[in-house]
């Protein structure tokens, strides 16, 4: 990838933290003494998940083999929130209260590890579309098992979780955020390793063997950093869908098809568009006179443009 655009990319980046910085419910300004920390650590706590699901979307993109592919698509994040949700029941409290502890995303990670594990079971012996078929199947299953759960808390529970599950990024303390950011730079530089071999596993399995990738030791790797990169950003802010489907498409499209160049940058260009996003809804608290959960956003402002991406590629 050429050094301008690289440098196009770190200006898109800045851009993005510096806009997401700006917004506020009373609109674009700068913020004060008494709020400039509490909006920091939200912009970073967004730039922290935006860069987990989209390092994740890159990742399983290709290895999967299939555009389509995402955490939210394949169910690994229906999977995190499957995991969360029964933590939340078996604890009987509200996951506002427990989002950024250590319990709420070690349940997420579980969840997510097994839905992830499932989709490499069977990718091992399906090459083609029936993986998302599959990724379709575990979502079903996972978000009844939610709706059961939040049948059976309490009302001041249910309320948070209903909210959580939208997707949310809150205001995390200095220790939530270091264990948050210390474990998604792990799991991104983990995928980071492996990106030279996922360019090669695109070719096909026999290929790659033929060409010695350790095939086995690529999918344990991509599956176990994805689980922690999922179950922590669902830990903390809940599901949030389409950036770790659009990011990827985005940056093969403009910057590169290299999975050595796709996943470092989809982690940094996808941190940067979901803190942009988060700040566009605290922009909606001046319009609407309520803040527009930042999953419901990216829905809104994600679908349109992935269609845009489709539609020029044809």
């Amino acid at each position: 990838m050429s050094l301008r655009l690289s440098a196009a990319a770190a200006l898109v980046v800045v851009v993005a933290l510096v806009f997401a910085l700006l917004c506020g419910p009373n609109g674009l300004a700068p913020p004060d003494s008494a709020t400039v920390s509490l909006r920091l650590s939200r912009v970073m706590l967004g730039f922290i998940v935006g860069g987990a699901l989209s390092a994740t979307g890159a990742a399983l993109q290709a290895l999967l083999r299939n555009p389509l592919a995402d955490p939210y698509v394949l169910g690994v994040s229906g999977g995190a929130a499957m995991g969360a949700s029964l933590f939340t029941a078996l604890l009987g409290a509200a996951p506002s209260a427990l989002a950024l502890g250590a319990g709420l995303p070690g349940a997420g990670v579980v969840g997510a590890l097994a839905a992830s594990a499932l989709l490499v079971l069977f990718v091992a012996h399906d090459k083609g579309e029936g993986t998302v078929l599959v990724g379709i199947v575990l979502n079903a299953f996972s978000w009844a098992v939610v709706a059961v759960v939040r049948a059976l808390v309490p009302a001041s529970s249910s309320a948070g979780l209903s909210v959580w599950l939208i997707g949310s990024i809150g205001y995390p303390d200095d220790v939530a955020l270091l264990v948050a950011g210390a474990i998604t730079v792990g799991g991104v530089l983990a995928l980071v390793t492996v990106s030279g071999s996922l360019s090669i596993l695109r070719g096909g399995d026999e290929e790659a063997l033929r060409l010695g990738v350790d095939v086995t030791r690529v999918r344990v790797v991509v599956v176990v950093a994805a689980s922690a990169l999922v179950g922590v950003a669902v830990g903390t802010s809940g599901v949030i869908g389409f950036v770790g489907l659009l990011v990827p498409h985005a940056v093969r499209r403009l910057f590169s098809v290299d999975e050595r160049a796709v996943l470092p940058l989809s982690a940094l260009i996808g941190g940067g568009l979901l803190s942009a996003f988060d700040g566009v809804a605290r922009l909606g608290f001046g319009l609407l006179g309520s803040e527009i959960p930042v999953g419901a956003a990216c829905a809104l402002l994600g679908a349109p443009a992935f269609a845009f991406l489709l539609w020029r590629a044809r």
